[in-house]
């Protein structure tokens, strides 16, 4: 294991990823009038043009876009993530009050876990403040919270941070943010700044039908092969390997979630997202969890996603289509990244047709600076993806060697049940 509560919860982090909504790469429609979201970054700063508050961004931290979706009356207005050393995301919100203001942004400030706050004054305005510092097996956790009130919402920025140094340099910029008049954003934030987050053709909101996802059955597991047959295929996994229960992959999704987002308004907002659009089928591990703290424990898994929550989003028809191939691939390989499953560096995508069945292969091999570690560690990992009338199905390899993954994919084989009842089989290679 080389993330915090087990690799295997990474599986419930990038559950949420990918339940993330994504839409064709190629459309682009005119700039949208001011609202939360609105805002422009670049290098140096993130402006926001509809409260009007510019913060100042810590210099060459490799920081990521971190776009989440809001919902309803919480807004995900900004949002960045880094793995310098350890996971590292910033995110700002923005919730409608609904009571006393300075009460509301009390409560923001003092999360989930009721932490003490202090009252301190950010670019003129009052702020509520708390920090904490909780200590793992990987190292010490850092959590900021400030939050205020502002046009009838409260506005919340949250660190959550492995990395002591790049925690400080946020904590910086944040209590260095300053008020300007939103009409003036675009012009504040630069000649070099882009939209954030990057609009794109409005798609319909993520909307599972029960029909879809919350009648989809788990499947079984005989000895060393899972069967689902409502998805009609059955999964061979590498024997004496320790399958996770039901119970263990709930707790696996809820804590994935409380790592990136702690206990703010917005963690349920964005659980509720996930455990609506996809679910996790299977797991394994080849190691019993807790038993390999301080390297990857090697791993399988199955999930699957309501098609509904991807919308525009299709394999291509032939494995022969590139600039579909590298569309697709794009899209994942962005709602993938900063992810514990795909590097940030040069990915490998291919498609094969298994079957009648067209499968999409995303590899990647990378490393993870790990705070109790001196040498970073090395994963490679490959994300298999196949689109259903109603459903994605992606199976997930993980390993530590590219040599330990090549054995993993050729002793994991998917069989797939055409109509007439004679199965194909193949292995994952």
């Amino acid at each position: 294991m080389i993330w915090p509560k087990s690799t295997v919860a990474g599986v419930g982090l990038l559950l949420f990823w990918l339940s993330v909504p994504t839409v064709p790469l190629t459309q682009t429609v005119p700039e949208p009038s001011p609202r939360p979201e609105t805002g422009y970054v670049s290098d140096s700063r993130y402006v926001n043009a509809f409260f009007g508050f510019l913060l100042p961004l810590p210099q060459d931290a490799d920081l990521r876009d971190f776009a989440l979706p809001s919902k309803g009356n919480s807004h995900s207005v900004f949002g960045l993530q880094a793995q310098r050393k350890g996971l590292t995301a910033l995110t700002v919100n923005a919730t409608q009050v609904t009571g006393n203001p300075t009460e509301d942004a009390r409560k923001a400030a003092a999360g989930g876990k009721g932490a003490s706050v202090k009252r301190v004054e950010i670019g003129g305005k009052e702020f509520w403040k708390s920090e904490s510092d909780d200590e793992s097996r990987t190292g010490t956790m850092h959590t900021l919270i400030c939050a205020t009130a502002m046009n009838g919402c409260t506005l919340q920025f949250m660190v959550v941070s492995f990395d002591g140094k790049l925690a400080k340099e946020l904590r910086h910029s944040i209590e260095s943010i300053t008020f300007i008049d939103p009409a003036q954003a675009k012009i504040l934030a630069g000649s070099n700044a882009r939209l954030f987050p990057a609009r794109v053709e409005a798609a319909p909101s993520p909307t599972a039908s029960p029909a879809h996802i919350a009648h989809l059955r788990l499947g079984v597991v005989s000895g060393n092969t899972y069967t689902n047959d409502m998805l009609g295929f059955s999964f061979q996994f590498p024997p004496g390997w320790v399958v996770a229960d039901k119970a263990t992959q709930d707790k696996v999704v809820e804590a994935g979630h409380q790592f990136v987002y702690g206990n703010d308004s917005a963690a349920a907002r964005e659980h509720e997202i996930a455990q609506e659009c996809g679910r996790i089928l299977f797991s394994a591990s080849q190691y019993p969890e807790g038993t390999k703290t301080d390297e990857v424990n090697p791993l399988v898994a199955i999930m699957a996603f309501d098609s509904a929550c991807l919308p525009g989003m299709h394999l291509p028809s032939s494995t022969s289509d590139g600039d579909t191939i590298r569309q697709v691939g794009a899209q994942i390989t962005k709602s993938l990244s900063g992810t514990p499953f795909i590097g940030k560096g040069q990915n490998t995508i291919r498609v094969f047709m298994l079957g009648n069945r067209m499968m999409l292969d995303l590899s990647s091999g990378f490393k993870v600076d790990l705070p109790a570690r001196k040498e970073p560690l090395e994963v490679f990992s490959s994300v298999i993806f196949t689109e259903d009338k109603d459903y994605w199905v992606m199976w997930l390899l993980m390993n530590g060697s590219q040599s330990g993954l090549d054995d993993l994919r050729k002793s994991s084989k998917v069989a797939f049940v055409p109509s007439d009842s004679a199965p194909d089989q193949h292995k994952t290679n």
